[in-house]
């Protein structure tokens, strides 16, 4: 698939509420993926896997890794130039 310049954080939340097994609206910015979500890294690299299919980026392991909560996936796509928007 061709890299996309612009996301939905909507469908990025549904995204990840779906692989999470959570209600969306648990989904926010400050929301820590394991503390808060009580996700498993099993979780989290479906997490990164589909968001770099549907985007057709690939994130760095050190991106990766950093991804702690749904903030900081935001600030990783808009660093690599995608608009996220609402």
């Amino acid at each position: 698939m061709a890299q996309r310049d612009r996301v939905s954080t909507a469908v990025l939340r549904d995204l990840a509420a779906e692989i999470f097994e959570v209600n969306p609206d648990e989904i926010t910015e400050g929301a820590a993926f394991y503390e808060d979500l009580g996700i498993d890294s099993v979780q989290k690299v479906e997490f990164v896997v589909r968001i770099e299919r549907q985007l057709g980026v690939r994130l760095t392991d050190e991106e990766a890794a950093g991804l702690q909560d749904f903030g900081d996936t935001l600030a990783v796509l808009r660093d690599r130039g995608i608009s996220v928007g609402p």
